[in-house]
């Protein structure tokens, strides 16, 4: 499992809090990805006008995304992280919340 921390969690918190969290599922192993913004920031990226300026904020993101081994979960907290992420990618990223939800399910 690999994770995307939304700039809002880098903000407030320590974000490997979720890798922790995720590890102690059973026969779950996870990594904090090193990124940076996704670069939807929420309604910015969708702007006509700020479009391509997302899309290289984007670039990090979506190339350590590709490095990832067929098969990683992905888990991005921020809706938009998510929203951004399966526009540029062929990920489904899901929320930390669902990955949980599956475990105890």
């Amino acid at each position: 499992m690999a994770i995307h921390a939304h700039c809002h969690a880098k903000a407030l918190t320590d974000p490997a809090f979720m890798a922790r969290l995720a590890q102690r599922l059973p026969g779950r192993t996870a990594a904090l990805l090193d990124t940076g913004c996704c670069g939807m920031a929420g309604a910015f990226g969708a702007m006509q006008s700020k479009y391509e300026l997302s899309l290289q904020v984007a670039r990090p993101l979506v190339e350590q995304l590709r490095e990832q081994p067929a098969g990683t979960i992905l888990v991005a907290s921020g809706t938009s992280c998510r929203h951004q992420i399966e526009h540029l990618t062929p990920a489904r990223p899901k929320h930390i919340a669902e990955v949980l939800a599956e475990a105890l399910g």
